[in-house]
């Protein structure tokens, strides 16, 4: 199964569960950094696209609507009582159309929170040029994301050139990604960002209000597009405290 335990060392019931998505051309492991600043007493969950870590022997998915089926009908039965979703990037979009998925069968989550990805309705369905991996991999480099060996081990080139094939894939799925209107959503929802973001503009990012049906607060820290990994302390602080302000009694 295509899901991560994060946090092994828990015992006995979760006081709740996050549920956490990649950045494109990455993978669960990726939110490393985040997790030592997370509730101990709760479960912690990274779920993995096809053709990474733990389900690399499955065909990638070809289309965003593809990716979202996956992952909804992988997540759903393995959910029980009160769970909360974040994700990064590539990763927001998908987890904002999963709670949609979910919300729509009556199980969403308490909290949804999406980061470093402008809001859905500004994607339009455009597929990218071929042959592009290298230069995918150089611009995320720039960027400041994780691509490739962080322990120094290994052949890197050989690393390289599968975190480029997993990056074009993926980056084949925002391609063609087209947002479909819909109720908003109930659940809530918190936006997080990098000040100084290219792929995610800060001043854009209060246009994701547009899809949920309550009020939408923005978080913003100093950092571009990986500024979560230079704020991981702050970040976790806020996402712990939103997610407990929407399962808290009363």
């Amino acid at each position: 199964m295509p899901i991560l335990d994060l946090n092994p060392a828990l015992r006995g019931e979760p006081a709740h569960t996050l549920v956490l998505f990649h950045h494109a051309g990455g993978s669960s492991r990726g939110f490393a950094p985040l997790l030592p600043h997370l509730p101990a007493d709760w479960r912690v969950w990274g779920v993995d696209l096809p053709g990474r870590l733990l389900d690399r022997g499955r065909d990638r998915c070809r289309t965003a609507v593809e990716a979202v089926d996956y992952l909804r009908s992988t997540l759903g039965p393995a959910l029980s009582g009160p769970f909360s979703v974040f994700g990064h990037s590539l990763g927001a979009l998908l987890a904002f159309e999963v709670a949609r998925a979910l919300e729509s069968e009556r199980r969403g989550p308490c909290w949804l929170g999406v980061s470093g990805s402008r809001a859905p309705q500004r994607f339009v369905s455009s597929p990218g040029p071929p042959g592009r991996a290298r230069d995918l991999l150089r611009q995320v480099h720039g960027l400041g994301g994780p691509t490739g060996d962080p322990a120094g081990r290994g052949d890197r080139h050989a690393l390289a050139r599968l975190v480029a094939r997993t990056l074009s894939a993926d980056m084949d799925l925002v391609a063609d990604y087209a947002y479909t209107p819909g109720t908003p959503l109930r659940t809530a929802l918190s936006v997080f960002g990098g000040e100084d973001d290219p792929l995610a503009p800060a001043a854009a990012l209060g246009e994701w209000s547009a899809l949920a049906s309550g009020p939408v607060p923005c978080h913003t820290w100093p950092g571009g597009h990986f500024y979560l990994y230079e704020h991981a302390e702050a970040v976790c602080a806020r996402l712990v405290t939103s997610c407990r302000s929407q399962t808290a009694p009363g």
